[in-house]
């Protein structure tokens, strides 16, 4: 499995189920201080590269600082033996490590049979790398083109866009350097949600603007690239793809919503107002703008004759997905956003891989609906999972095991993973046309809480449907 430097490898979420993804920050004294001189020379770019820089600058309000190099590579295989990280071999507690973590896939109902996260990672490690790539630790952008007088194509122009936001927020920010840092799952899941969000954004933004052809050849090219990731990463169960990249498709949404607020927003929740969980991404006006704090949660201790592995977080996404496998899409999605916090425990007992969970809920009425998202979970597990749930307050225990590679159980779907992330959608593109992030986040729960995707067909009006709950929005406002 190819591994990557820590710097690298806080990004790799951002080519996962798209592989070609689809602020004032001048007046906050972020220029480099020259104590010996009255002037500081401004970075120069390539000529092909240089309007793209003016262009993420203006979208974001915020300037480079230092110079970020640009090499150009134009033969693919030269470009990709400069922009993939060299293979390890892999030790043997890595092995263990991911032997592990299937088991606990397993047992929580992420993925069944043999799912190998060894090949998993080399599966995604080994998919073509998109045509734009930051090394971070060299600050330098690579292209996959001929040199600074080519004219770029529509689709390397946009993923610059991206590559270039991603390395501007680093120098102003040091996003890279504080991912590294957070001390939990959620607070990493969610810094990179909102730093990978803000890079898509501004390259959707740049689609957005484009002609008419270059849209035409933006998505040719585009499609091809997603075609070849799906091919690459076919055999990946759809709940590790999604966990790895939910940030990049909730993320845009939130910055949104925070930008219509103003770019001051933005710039805080890039620095000092950093969100603490996927649910803040995700509900940006009723979880982040009006915060809703995590609530206190201890982890299971596992049973005395047990060997604990190790404790860690879900989080509202993966909790979703455990409820979408046992409840109405819509009803898990309800469901889920009462997530206050958890801690999962993973332990070996008497020769098999178990989880005890502590799910805190937000309020009664959250802990009812958590508690349903539970029991629909632990339903359709097979009897050898000996799942097991149960209660006490807003405070939630679930437990189940590795029943094994060779039982069939019900996993997360593809429709699972949309219903989640095009409500991160609906409410991006409503924030954007009315301006109103209240408003679009109303319209936007209102219609997931109350439609299934997943049985949703070529009849259904969503227009009017969705009128009728702006309506009833508006009413209430």
């Amino acid at each position: 499995m190819a591994r990557q430097t820590p710097r690298r490898r806080a990004w790799t979420g951002v080519a996962l189920l798209t592989a070609l993804v689809a602020m004032g920050a001048g007046a906050w004294g972020l220029q480099r201080w020259a104590p010996f001189t009255d002037e500081v020379t401004a970075p120069s770019w390539p000529g092909n590269v240089a309007p793209l820089v003016d262009y993420v600058e203006e979208a974001t309000g915020e300037h480079f600082v230092d110079q970020v190099l640009i090499e150009y590579i134009d033969q693919k295989a030269d470009y990709v033996a400069r922009v993939r990280a060299e293979p390890i071999e892999l030790t043997a507690a890595d092995r263990k490590a991911d032997l592990t973590d299937e088991a606990v896939g397993r047992a929580l109902g992420l993925w069944a049979g043999d799912a190998s996260i060894t090949k998993m990672h080399e599966a995604m490690d080994g998919a073509d790398p998109i045509p734009v790539t930051w090394l971070a630790d060299e600050n330098t952008i690579v292209i996959n083109t001929k040199s600074f007088l080519t004219e770029l194509s529509p689709l390397l122009r946009a993923e610059l866009t991206v590559r270039l936001t991603q390395a501007l927020d680093d120098q102003l920010f040091h996003t890279l350097d504080r991912i590294q840092r957070v001390p939990t799952s959620q607070e990493y899941q969610a810094l990179v949600a909102i730093s990978v969000g803000h890079a898509v954004w501004v390259h959707d933004l740049y689609v957005a603007d484009l002609s008419d052809d270059d849209i035409d050849e933006y998505y040719t090219a585009s499609d091809e690239g997603n075609a070849d990731w799906a091919d690459a990463t076919a055999d990946i169960p759809v709940s590790y793809q999604a966990i790895r990249s939910v940030g990049q498709q909730i993320g845009p949404g939130f910055i949104e919503a925070l930008s219509e607020e103003g770019r001051w927003s933005v710039a805080q929740a890039l620095s000092t107002d950093v969100p603490t969980a996927l649910d803040q991404i995700s509900l940006p006006v009723g979880k982040y703008l009006r915060r809703d704090a995590l609530e206190p949660v201890t982890a299971p201790p596992g049973p005395a004759a047990a060997h604990v592995q190790y404790s860690n977080q879900m989080g509202p996404f993966a909790t979703y997905l455990l409820f979408s496998t046992g409840l109405p899409l819509n009803v898990a999605l309800t469901a889920s956003d009462g997530w206050g916090n958890d801690r999962y425990t993973a332990y070996e007992l008497d020769g098999r891989m178990c989880v005890d969970v502590h799910l805190v809920a937000d309020s009664r009425d959250d802990a009812d609906r958590l508690a349903n998202g539970l029991n629909g979970w632990a339903r359709v597990r097979p009897k050898e999972a000996d799942a097991l749930v149960g209660r006490n307050g807003n405070d939630l225990y679930a437990t189940a095991c590795d029943p094994g590679t060779d039982v069939d159980q019900s996993v997360p779907t593809e429709s699972a993973v949309q219903q989640y992330v095009a409500r991160a959608q609906e409410l991006q593109f409503r924030a954007d046309l009315s301006g109103d992030p209240s408003l679009a986040e109303c319209v936007a729960v209102g219609f997931f809480a109350n439609y299934d995707i997943a049985t949703l067909d070529g009849s259904f009006d969503y227009f009017t449907e969705s009128d009728n709950i702006e309506q009833d929005c508006l009413n209430t406002f």
